[in-house]
């Protein structure tokens, strides 16, 4: 990183008291820098059995965005980003900073292409509107960020599509115990994970479709896991939206010779109204286990007041109907630039 570019971060961060959605560092001889983050705080007693209220910071991130001008339709991009987990005050400890996103790539008008350390599409899934609290919804069986990924992402206003490879291997081969030197090691597991996504916007209609599928192979144990999900919104009537979506996860285990086989369907609907600076949500949810005499429902309902663009706090509750599930709940402000 040029000096000019380190200098001008901290004042344009001390700047920014007003901040949209990323601040700007450096934007000059084809090279541009940005940088964004969040950190909320929440306060929530979980759904479940028996649970109690407790603190917990939910989200501490800073993101670095770069894009070099190579030509009038090429450019080079990275992402670099730090995560900032809870420290536990019980052993002193102050918290763990990771690194979640690490990846360069290429952009033009036929879309953008990125390889390293990053979010699969996976991670977008989904249509709630909770912030905690949707108890059933989909997001069993499948992985959401992966460290060797090739991602592509094109979206021309109306139809968007994008593909996702992820290969993890430690280079041995299949039922190796040994290093190239000869000394023992045990092997770990092969994965591979293929992604696509399909959408389509028309009108005031949104929809699209999730597609993952997860290849995992290691010492006597063998994984495959399929997941889909429908998902379509709706923001034809003013101040209004509505969204639904229909998922399913097959997943087949196989470790020391034992099979399992397990296939789950979920089904959620959602509906936010806002008036002015306040936003009101609802929303159900439906999980439903093959060979499970039951399916479990859970209802949530939420309000968010927007402080600023950029600063919101709100508030939820949340139930399910499952064997001894109590009530939940949760409040949280969450300040991001």
């Amino acid at each position: 990183m040029k000096k000019t570019i380190l200098a001008m971060a901290v004042p344009a961060l001390l700047a920014a008291g007003s901040a949209s959605a990323s601040i700007n560092l450096y934007d000059a001889e084809g090279v541009k820098v940005d940088v964004s983050g969040a950190a909320e705080v929440q306060y929530i007693q979980e759904i479940g059995n028996d649970q109690d209220g407790k603190w917990r910071l939910d989200d501490g991130d800073v993101q670095f965005d770069t894009e070099v001008t190579v030509s009038d339709k090429l450019s080079a991009i990275a992402a670099v980003d730090f995560e900032f987990e809870d420290a536990d005050g019980n052993t002193g400890t102050n918290g763990n900073v990771e690194n979640n996103v690490l990846y360069v790539g290429l952009k033009g008008d036929w879309g953008q292409f990125t390889a390293g350390r990053q979010l699969l599409l996976m991670d977008d899934a989904g249509i709630t509107k909770d912030y905690e609290l949707a108890e059933n919804a989909f997001g069993d069986g499948y992985n959401t960020h992966a460290q060797q990924v090739g991602k592509y992402v094109y979206d021309n206003g109306t139809f968007y599509a994008a593909a996702t490879y992820t290969d993890k291997s430690d280079g041995f081969e299949d039922g190796a115990e040994y290093d190239e030197n000869g000394t023992t090691k045990t092997r770990q597991d092969d994965e591979s994970i293929y992604e696509g996504r399909l959408g389509y916007r028309i009108a005031d209609v949104d929809a699209r479709v999730y597609y993952q599928r997860i290849d995992t192979i290691g010492n006597d144990k063998e994984l495959d896991a399929d997941a889909y999900n429908f998902e379509i919104e709706y923001a034809g009537i003013e101040n209004v939206g509505i969204a639904a979506s229909y998922g399913r996860t097959s997943v087949d285990s196989r470790e020391s010779g034992n099979v399992v086989d397990t296939d789950t369907d979920y089904i959620s609907l959602a509906a936010d109204y806002t008036m002015g600076k306040t936003t009101y949500a609802i929303g159900f949810d439906n999980k439903d286990v093959d060979g499970q005499q039951d399916d479990v429902n859970s209802y949530y309902a939420n309000v968010t007041y927007a402080l600023h663009s950029n600063a919101k706090v709100y508030a939820e509750v949340g139930d399910s109907d499952g064997d001894e599930q109590d009530w939940g709940y949760v409040a949280g402000m969450e300040v991001k630039f």
